[in-house]
Formats: C-alpha cells, structure tokens, sequence
C-alpha cells in the first residue's frame, strides 16, 4: 500500500505543474519606444487565461502604481496620481491603458502585472520603455562655418548644429550624396539647457578639397538630422569651385574704361604729373627734330643754291648777248626775281615739315594722356594747349 502512494505522489506534481503551466500567460506587452511630447499613446497588455478567472490587471511606471483593473470591482478600473502620467479612462481597459497629453515626465519604465483568482493566484508580469521626445524647436540643422568657394587643397571645416531636442538627435554627413569617412567626422559634447535638460547636438566635417570632391564644378556638403523613425531634417549647401582669374591685360582695360567714365581726380592728377614729367623729353625731341630738320633744309639750299648758280651762269651768258643789244638793267633784275623765289621755296618746305613733326608730337602726347584714363577736364586743359601750339607754329 505504501509502495503505491509513494508512485502516486509523483504524478500528482506532475498534474499540478501541467495545469498552472496550461493555465495564465501573457501573449504580449506593447510599449511604444518613442512618443513626441504633447501626443497620446496606449499600452497594451494582452494575455490568455486559459480557463482561469482573472482577478486583476496592474500598470507599473518606475515601479509605482499608476492604474489598476478589477472586474469584480465597480467601477472596475481606477487610477493613482503620479507625475507625467495622465490615464484616459473611457479609453481604458483590462488590455489598453491610454496615456494622453504626454511630457518629458512621462518617460520611464512601464510594467503590466495580470493576476489569475484562487486558489492558483498565479501572476504573470513583463515590462518595456518609453521614451518621450521633444522635437528640435528650430527647423533643419544649420550648417556654419563655410565658404562659397573652395580651391583644390584647400581645408573645409564646418559644422552642423541641430535645434534643442529631447534626446538628442543623430546627426551625420555625406559629400556629393556619400556619407562622410569617420576620420573627416569630429565629435562634440551635446549641449544640456533649460528647465526640461533640452539636448543641442553639433556634429563638424573636416577634410582638404581636392579634385574628385567637385562635380560639375560643384560640391554638396549635406547634414541629416535624425530620430528613430519619426523624424528625419536635412541641410545642404552647394558650393563652387573658384573660377580662374582674368588676363591682366583685361582687367587694365577695363580699369582705364572706368577712370574715363567716372573721370577720376586722382587718376587725373597722376596723368599730369607724369605728362610734365615727359614734357623735358619731348621739348628735347622737337628740338632735334626741328634741328634735323633744318639741317637737311640746308643741305637742300645748297642743292638749290648750286642748280640757282648754273642757272645764273647761263642766264649770264645770255645777258651778255642781251647787253650788246641794249637792255642791261632787265637781266639783273630776273636774276634777283629767280634767286629770290627759290629762298622763299626753301623756307615754304621748312615750315611745312617743322609743322608736321610738331603736330605728330602732339598727337602721341594727346594718345599717352588718352591710354592713361585721365578725366575729361584735364583732356580739354591738354587740347587747349594743342591749339595755342597750333596757332603758335601756323
């Protein structure tokens, strides 16, 4: 008889752990991980009894009661005063507690306890976070620190800045659409401000420009804000490759364009200062112009000084023959009238050629005034001048 208790006790354990195991079990916790401030969320706690009578069903945030279901009771839901925790009860059961109006003070750990009648009281429990986010308070992340332009070797450093958030957002790079390698990334400390500790997340890029980086001759440096899946804001600026620079040459024509148009006094006194520097000079020249001038006028009074004396010779012979037939005084006096006409021819040609390199003087002074962007009313001074020196050699 002892003998077949002692086989019996055995599968009376068994039976009993079979029938709690077959009995209460939760089938699923639902805690949502990220909720934004200001929102409404729910809980949800499903189980299965399984043949069992459920005695109650608790909500737990931080290991504190805040919500407690008992069918036998009337009402059969309540709820307990904590901080963050606001409980809409006609949205409320045994399986969904909905929280509305939440705040930073709702994060936290929540926990849902389901307890089965007697005489088992079995209790099954199983818990998850929350975490409530304050969106960034200023738009898309601000990049600073840049350039309109970069050339080849030069450094880029900037930064990208994300508004207050809570937590803090993620935040990353990418150059001309590839995220940045994590050795141009450098790291800084969020920034912790205000009553609700708002978190400023900044996030730098910092790498030397060369060739591939440009694209079209551009460049797009772009940040991404991030959380989780709910929030996502970029940035990007499009940068340029600096131009080349223009000839020299152009650049002068362009600043003597200016100086004429806005006749510039300063350009002006400049213009003569050095026109009197070169006047010595070009007295200098007109002088040994005229002097070469003159010279080769004398070389031709001679050639006409000679072709005169043949001339006078055989007009000589024939005043003889003009003397024997009575009319001496004639032939003296063509003499005088020939020698007279030639002088006179001579020093026509001088004052021609002397007023020919005196007004080419003139233009090329007129011409380097001209180039140097003078203003008009030293111009008008130097054409004056020009004329008085006109009328001078006329």
């Amino acid at each position: 008889m002892f003998h077949c208790l002692t086989l019996l006790g055995p599968l009376f354990v068994v039976g009993v752990l079979k029938d709690f195991t077959a009995g209460l079990r939760l089938v699923e916790v639902r805690i949502p991980n990220y909720v934004i401030k200001g929102s409404a969320t729910q809980l949800e706690c499903l189980y299965n009894l399984d043949g069992e009578a459920l005695y109650s069903v608790k909500w737990y945030k931080d290991g504190n009661e805040f919500y407690r279901y008992v069918p036998r009771d009337m009402p059969p839901a309540q709820t307990f005063l904590l901080p963050g925790v606001a409980v809409d009860l006609h949205n409320s059961s045994d399986a969904i507690v909905t929280l509305r109006n939440v705040n930073l003070q709702s994060a936290g750990r929540f926990r849902c306890e389901v307890s089965g009648e007697a005489p088992s009281f079995q209790t099954v429990t199983e818990h998850g976070d929350m975490v409530v986010v304050s969106l960034p308070d200023q738009g898309p992340p601000k990049i600073s620190g840049g350039r309109p332009r970069y050339q080849i070797g030069d450094w880029v450093r900037i930064n990208c800045t994300a508004g207050r958030s809570k937590p803090a957002v993620n935040l990353s790079w990418f150059v001309n659409g590839e995220a940045a390698d994590s050795n141009q990334i450098r790291k800084y400390d969020t920034i912790i401000s205000g009553r609700e500790g708002l978190e400023t997340s900044v996030l730098g890029l910092q790498f030397r420009v060369e060739q591939h980086h440009f694209r079209n001759g551009d460049m797009k440096l772009k940040c991404v804000a991030s959380l989780s899946t709910f929030y996502w804001r970029s940035n990007e600026e499009s940068v340029e490759g600096d131009r080349p620079q223009k000839a020299p040459v152009l650049e002068s024509r362009e600043t003597v364009y200016a100086s004429n148009s806005r006749a510039d006094p300063v350009q002006a006194s400049k213009t003569d200062s050095l026109l009197a520097s070169r006047a010595p000079s070009a007295l200098l020249l007109l002088a040994l112009a005229t002097a070469a001038t003159l010279a080769g006028g004398c070389w031709r009074v001679q050639q006409l000084t000679a072709s005169t004396s043949a001339a006078t010779s055989h007009t000589h012979g024939k005043r003889k023959v003009k003397a024997v037939k009575g009319h001496p005084n004639k032939s003296d006096d063509d003499d005088d009238v020939a020698i007279g006409e030639v002088e006179k021819r001579v020093v026509v040609e001088l004052l021609a050629a002397l007023k020919q390199m005196l007004r080419k003087t003139l233009q090329q002074s007129w011409y380097l005034r001209s180039s140097i962007g003078g203003s008009r009313a030293a111009a008008s001074s130097v054409t004056e001048r020009q004329q008085s020196m006109l009328l001078t050699a006329r």
